[in-house]
C-alpha cells in the first residue's frame, strides 16, 4: 500500500477542510470580471471576507526547490513531480482549485523515493538533520529527533506527538530489515515528502475573537503563504521559529518578514515565476513556427526570447520604479543570438544593458519577440491573439467565444494584402465588431513583428498601418504610444494587482474581496507603484492572513 495513503492522507480527508473544489470555471477567462470590476470602480461599501480555505497542491517549481533547500542539490536533480497545469489564467488557481488522482499518487511515490535514494547519499547533511548518534539501527530517540527536525521542515510546521510515533515506527521497520539505522531515515523522507502535509499548502486557520465568518491563519501558515510568493520555495528555518515566536500573528510581524523576504536574492526568482504565468512564457521554447518561413527560429532562440522578457521585468523590479515600466521602458537585455535576431550588435557581455534601433518602435515587453512570438499563429500574426492577450492580461477583461454559426475565414492575402484590411470583414458585421472591436484594434498596433516577433514595415507589399482609436483608451499611432497609454491607465494598475492576488491566493477574487482589493490599490498607488512594495502590501494585508469560514 502506499505510503502517502497509510501515513497522512486518511486523516487529512476526514476534515470538512480538505475538499477541493470542482465546480470551477471553464476556461481561461470564463471567471473574468465584470468591465467595472476591471477598472476597479468604486463597490458596494461592505467589510471584506475572504475565500474559504482549500488546500492548495505545491507547484513543480517549489516541490523541487524545497526538496534542494530540505535535502540538497543532487536530492533535488532527483526530484520528478507532475506537471502544473494552468486554470484562469495560473498554476496556483489549478493547483487550489483540481482534484487529485491515482496516476498523481503514483507519480508522487515514485520521485519520494528517487529524492530519500539521493539524500541518503548525503551523511553530511542527513546527520545534521538526524541531530544525534545512533546507538542501534533501530534507535528510537533518534529517529525521533530527526522526525521532528525534517518533520517540521518539510511540513512547514510542527510534528504532532501521534504523528512522531507512526513515522518512528515505519522507520524502525526499514531499519531493521536492512540491520541500518539510514536505510530507516531513506523511508521515512520517502514518508514524509509523500504526506499531504508537505505535497499540499494546508490552510486551516483558527477561530477569529470577534468574527465568525474569517478565520485567521496561523503563523505556520502565514509563513508558508509568504515563503511560497515571496521567495518561491518553503519557508526556511527562521522563519519558522519567527511564526513559532508568534512574530508572524500581525501585520506589523508580518510586514516586517515580508520585507526581508523580498530583499533576498530569492525574491527575484519568485518575481520571474508570477510573470512567466503573467506573459504567458511557459510553452514559448515548444512552440512550432513554419520552418520555411522562419527558418531561424529554433527553441534555443525562443529560450533566448524567454530570458529577455524577463529581465526586462527584473530591471524594472530591481529598480524599484514604477512597475508600468516593463511597457515604457527602452533597456533591454540580449544575448549574442538574439541580438543578431533583431539585426543588431551583440553586447559586450551576455544579457548585458542595451537598447533596440529607435526605428522597430519597440516598448518594453509587449514587443519582444517573445510575447509576439507567443501571441501569433505557426504562420502568421494574431490581431485577435495579441489584443486578446493585452485585454486578458493587463486590462482584466475578455470577451467571449463567437457564436454559432459565425464565419471567421478572413478574406485571402491576394484580396486585401494587409491584415488590417482582412480584418475589415469584423469590423462590417455588427455580430462581430462587438466583440473584435477591443481586441482587433489593440492587436493591430503590433503588426510591425511578424509571427516571430521580427521586426517589418510592410505586408505582401503593401504598408503597415499601426494606427489605432479605442474609445476606453484613446489614440495611438505606435506601440510606444500603446504602452503610454496603458501604462498611465488606473485600469492597468488595477489589473496588475488583481492578478497578482489571483496568483497569490490561488483563485479569482470574489465580490467580497474587493473592499480590500480597492484599499491596497489605493495604498499602492501612493507608493509610486513599486512591484515590491505591492508584495509586501499584499502579504501583511489582512486579505492574505485569513481565509472564509467554511460553509
Amino acid at each position: 500500500m502506499r505510503l502517502l495513503a497509510v501515513f497522512s492522507l486518511t486523516s487529512l480527508v476526514s476534515s470538512r477542510w480538505l475538499g477541493v473544489a470542482l465546480g470551477v470555471c471553464a476556461g481561461v477567462g470564463a471567471c473574468a470580471p465584470t468591465s467595472e470590476d476591471a477598472i476597479g470602480q468604486s463597490k458596494p461599501a461592505h467589510v471584506t471576507v475572504p475565500a474559504e480555505p482549500s488546500l492548495r497542491r505545491l507547484l513543480a517549481r517549489h516541490y523541487r526547490r524545497s526538496v534542494g533547500r530540505l535535502l540538497g542539490s543532487a536530492a533535488q536533480a532527483a526530484a520528478s513531480p507532475p506537471a502544473d497545469t494552468q486554470l484562469n489564467g495560473f498554476t496556483t488557481i489549478a493547483a487550489s482549485q483540481l482534484s487529485f488522482n491515482d496516476s498523481l499518487v503514483g507519480a508522487y511515490e515514485s520521485s519520494a523515493r528517487a529524492i530519500a535514494a539521493a539524500a541518503a547519499l548525503d551523511t553530511k547533511r542527513i546527520a545534521e538533520l538526524v541531530g544525534c548518534k545512533p546507538v542501534s539501527a533501530v534507535d528510537t530517540n533518534c529517529f525521533g529527533s530527526f522526525v521532528d527536525t525534517f518533520g517540521r521542515l518539510a511540513w512547514r510546521r510542527p510534528v504532532t506527538s501521534a504523528e512522531r510515533e507512526d513515522y518512528v515506527a515505519l522507520a524502525k521497520q526499514g531499519a531493521a530489515v536492512k540491520a541500518d539505522f539510514f536505510a530507516g531515515v531513506e523511508l521515512a523522507i520517502s514518508a514524509i515528502l509523500q504526506s499531504p502535509n508537505f505535497l499540499y499548502q494546508v490552510e486551516v486557520g483558527r477561530p477569529n475573537p470577534t468574527r465568525s465568518d474569517v478565520r485567521d491563519l496561523t503563523g505556520y501558515e502565514v509563513a508558508t503563504r509568504l515563503s511560497f510568493l515571496l521567495a518561491g520555495v518553503t519557508p526556511d528555518a527562521a522563519l519558522l521559529d519567527a511564526a513559532e515566536r508568534g512574530e508572524l500573528d500581525d501585520e506589523a510581524g508580518v510586514r516586517k518578514w515580508a520585507s526581508v523576504l523580498v530583499a533576498l536574492p530569492e525574491s527575484a526568482t519568485a518575481v520571474r515565476d508570477f510573470f512567466e504565468e503573467l506573459l504567458v512564457l511557459g510553452e514559448l521554447p515548444t512552440l512550432a513556427k513554419d520552418p520555411n518561413l522562419f527558418p531561424e527560429f529554433s527553441p534555443e532562440l525562443a529560450m533566448s526570447m524567454r530570458e529577455e522578457a524577463l529581465r526586462i521585468v527584473e530591471d524594472v523590479v530591481r529598480r524599484d520604479a514604477p512597475i508600468t515600466e516593463i511597457l515604457t521602458t527602452s533597456r533591454t537585455f540580449l544575448d549574442a543570438p538574439l541580438a543578431s535576431f533583431y539585426g543588431v550588435g551583440a553586447p559586450a557581455e551576455a544579457w548585458g544593458v542595451t537598447t533596440l534601433p529607435e526605428a522597430q518602435g519597440r516598448s518594453g515587453v509587449l514587443t519582444s519577440a517573445a510575447v509576439m512570438t507567443r501571441q501569433a499563429h505557426s504562420t502568421t500574426t494574431s490581431a485577435t491573439y495579441r489584443g486578446l492577450f493585452v485585454m486578458e492580461r493587463f486590462l482584466c477583461t475578455t470577451m467571449p467565444p463567437p457564436p454559432p454559426g459565425v464565419v471567421t475565414n478572413l478574406p485571402p492575402s491576394s484580396a486585401a494584402p494587409t491584415l488590417r484590411e482582412r480584418l475589415k470583414v469584423h469590423q462590417a458585421d455588427p455580430v462581430c465588431r462587438a466583440c473584435h472591436y477591443m481586441a482587433d484594434g489593440l492587436g493591430l498596433t503590433f503588426e510591425n513583428f511578424d509571427a516571430v516577433g521580427k521586426f517589418r514595415e510592410t505586408e505582401n507589399g503593401a504598408a503597415i498601418d499601426t494606427r489605432a482609436a479605442i474609445e476606453l483608451l484613446g489614440t495611438w499611432d505606435a506601440p510606444r504610444g500603446l504602452a503610454e497609454v496603458l501604462a498611465a491607465s488606473d485600469a492597468v494598475k488595477s489589473c496588475m494587482l488583481q492578478q497578482l492576488y489571483r496568483y497569490a491566493a490561488g483563485h479569482v477574487e470574489q465580490k467580497s474581496e474587493w473592499p480590500a482589493i480597492n484599499e491596497l490599490l489605493a495604498t499602492w498607488s501612493a507608493e509610486g507603484h513599486s512591484f515590491r512594495a505591492l508584495m509586501v502590501d499584499l502579504a501583511s494585508h489582512e486579505l492574505f492572513r485569513r481565509v472564509g469560514t467554511p460553509q
